[in-house]
């Protein structure tokens, strides 16, 4: 039987080791349960967690070879370069779509309709019913689930991100980011306004933001720059306030499946208040998916929402741009979005060669859609 696999790469917790040891702060989110120092290699795995996906492990490993020095130099120089930006958006696709917590939650839909289509076999006679008699929805699971968000999402999330803007967030003196076992926080501030059931937490929507700390330093924020102003256009690096780093780590809180990991030990009086305070945001993965009443007893609809952050107060690095004039759940550039599901279609057809390239493949099929787009 294949052994323990982490679903978050060691390179990315060892920024936020205590010291330089190989240990870190660990703390239980739900209930709060402060455990202490704990070592790095034993945090956010389980067997054979990649088992069902053949070729995502070996796929991953030699990413995140490509990876951890360029996190390791962009938190010790304070800064980025092209190059750079282009790995720290896939680092972002893939600590998005990789997790424990990201995997289950695209387990909910799938599972439901199998429940509810078995349930109905088994009231009917057609199935027989389980031992016990009661059939229920943790019975079963669902396999394969890590491969096609990795092959799939991924190459979609990360060529949507080629359109956000990025800034290196900096903490102010005694101030940290903490993170989590789900350390990617998706929101769209702009959208949250509207009166709907809707998330608006799709990688191509206007509005659409990003958080991820990558040190107790430093945290990525990935943003729609037509809808944002954060920091001065000239530099890449943006000291934010005390009150907004506690924004940003009520959001590691939200986010999390069961832990959040910190860097000083001395931190248990302030995680336990803000666990306190920002706990009640946090919500179960089963309520992504959203039973809405139909016209009658008999019919119900099925809406799935994307987990989104949710700010607990408004912070002050990011700010609406003076003049917006594009619609709440607009994409952000449809002629991009539209490259990319025709992309999606055509890898579905001829998949990637050995040798070959997605950026290659895109371009081909946008060179494709021109002569379309001018008839």
């Amino acid at each position: 039987m294949k052994g323990n696999e982490h679903f978050l790469p060691q390179h990315y917790l060892r920024q936020f080791r205590i010291g330089d040891s190989k240990l870190i702060g660990i703390a239980k989110v739900a209930p709060f349960r402060f455990v202490g120092a704990g070592p790095i290699r034993g945090q956010c795995q389980t067997q054979a967690f990649y088992s069902d996906s053949p070729g995502a492990d070996k796929l991953l490993g030699s990413t995140e070879s490509d990876l951890a020095p360029v996190v390791a130099d962009v938190v010790k120089r304070q800064d980025f370069n092209s190059p750079q930006l282009v790995a720290l958006r896939l680092l972002a696709v893939l600590l998005h779509i990789r997790t424990r917590k990201a995997i289950e939650t695209a387990k909910v839909f799938p599972k439901y309709i199998a429940h509810q289509v078995i349930k109905h076999g088994i009231e009917t006679g057609r199935l027989p019913p389980p031992p016990g008699g009661r059939w229920t929805e943790d019975m079963m699971d669902c396999g394969g689930v890590a491969g096609v968000l990795i092959k799939e999402a991924g190459i979609h999330c990360w060529l949507e991100m080629q359109t956000l803007q990025l800034k290196l967030l900096r903490a102010p003196p005694k101030e940290y980011f903490i993170t989590s076992d789900n350390p990617v926080v998706i929101l769209n501030q702009f959208c949250s306004q509207a009166d709907s059931p809707r998330s608006f937490a799709g990688f191509s929507l206007t509005g659409f933001q990003l958080l991820l700390p990558v040190s107790p330093d430093f945290c990525l924020f990935f943003f729609d720059q037509k809808i944002y102003k954060v920091g001065s256009r000239s530099s890449r690096l943006v000291v934010i306030s005390s009150e907004d780093v506690e924004i940003i780590n009520a959001l590691q809180f939200q986010s999390a499946d069961s832990c959040i990991y910190f860097h000083d030990l001395a931190s248990e009086p302030r995680l336990r208040a803000w666990a306190g305070k920002y706990g009640g945001l946090r919500s179960p993965v089963r309520e992504t998916l959203r039973h809405i009443p139909g016209r009658n007893d008999r019919e119900e609809f099925l809406h799935m929402r994307a987990p989104a952050g949710r700010l607990p107060s408004q912070w002050n690095f990011c700010r609406y741009r003076r003049r917006i004039t594009v619609k709440i759940g607009s994409r952000r550039d449809p002629a991009w979005s539209d490259s990319i599901e025709w992309l999606m279609r055509d890898l579905d057809q001829n998949p990637l060669g050995v040798n070959e390239h997605i950026s290659a493949r895109h371009l081909k099929v946008i060179d494709e859609m021109v002569p379309v787009a001018v008839e």
